[in-house]
């Protein structure tokens, strides 16, 4: 924040690099090693091998909760898309970079949840139970299984 603000528009591109990409990758790592261990694939199955289409026309809550989630999600970046708006050249293509953030973020969504839920498999195996008994919801879903998924990485136990 201090270079941003003491260095100009310049570091914000900077240092925009490493906040993002940092991230990513470390997605990718954890999409990886979580993919790697036994029982993932249970995980996986739960996440997108069922598919009961039913459940789009006969439960309307559905299209309101996935529509919270896409505005939830772009609207924590709110004030950073502002700022890049006022910085963008008077003929850039707003709705196509528009377009590309709501896609990147709804894929970047959709590769987490495979992370995620190959990591429930992994602990659904670890405990001998189906991965929809495991007693994980909302931010205990992601807080409660990355720490198994890390703790088998290299130099992950302590």
């Amino acid at each position: 924040l201090v270079l941003v603000t003491t260095h100009s528009v310049e570091w914000t591109g900077r240092i925009a690099y490493f906040t993002m990409g940092l991230p990513i990758i470390l997605l990718f790592v954890f999409l990886g090693k979580a993919v790697s261990l036994e029982g993932s694939e249970e995980g996986i199955e739960q996440y997108i091998g069922i598919w009961d289409m039913s459940v789009l026309t006969k439960q309307g809550e559905v299209w309101s909760v996935a529509a919270s989630q896409i505005f939830f999600s772009i609207g924590l970046t709110f004030g950073i898309l502002t700022a890049y708006g006022s910085h963008c050249k008077r003929d850039e293509p707003a709705v196509l970079n528009t377009c590309v953030v709501a896609f990147s973020n709804s894929l970047f969504s959709f590769i987490a949840g495979f992370a995620v839920f190959a990591a429930l498999g992994h602990l659904a195996y670890l405990e001998g139970t189906e991965v929809t008994k495991l007693p994980y919801a909302g931010f205990g879903l992601v807080f409660g299984t990355w720490p198994v998924v890390f703790n088998n990485l290299p130099g992950g136990i302590h």
